[in-house]
């Protein structure tokens, strides 16, 4: 299987099997439907969306920043060497990004934040994507303004 096919996998996998758990967990267990998700007592959706956007450009802007700091130096390196090798252009970019926002966001905010809350569910998230490595003290530092990013998305999540 080429380099492209398996980002496409991947990205269906996560839209489609994070997600599909997600809402699974919301009808279930939290009798919430997909439509209940965006709407409820919150926001518009394209307020939500906006809000969203916004927060998710400030949290890549500062975490880009902090790839630029000498001692992350070698994590900023590893995510460009990560994007060569697997030949990513700008259409893959923008599919993985929107693949793992709904299917990771239907699962740990709609699926798990009820049981665990904003905290617990924020560094359980980032510690599945590998970010607290105690072998690799860059990486966790990386890891550790992680989670208060991560629990920015729950409480939007909330609100």
């Amino acid at each position: 299987m080429s380099g492209r096919h398996r980002i496409y996998l991947a990205a269906a996998v996560t839209l489609f099997g994070m997600g599909g758990l997600g809402l699974l967990l919301m009808i279930v267990f939290h009798e919430q439907t997909f439509s209940n998700f965006f709407h409820g007592e919150k926001q518009p959706v394209l307020l939500q969306l906006l809000y969203g956007a916004l927060y998710g450009i400030m949290a890549v802007l500062l975490l880009l920043r902090l790839l630029r700091l000498r001692f992350l130096k070698h994590t900023g390196q590893f995510f460009r060497k990560l994007l060569l090798r697997y030949r990513v252009g700008w259409l893959e970019i923008i599919m993985i990004s929107v693949s793992a926002g709904v299917g990771e966001e239907l699962l740990f905010r709609g699926g798990i934040q009820p049981w665990l809350g904003i905290w617990p569910t924020a560094l359980i998230f980032v510690a599945l994507h590998g970010y607290l490595n105690p072998r690799d003290h860059a990486v966790f530092i990386y890891g550790v303004v992680m989670i208060p990013i991560a629990a920015g998305l729950g409480w939007l999540y909330k609100e």
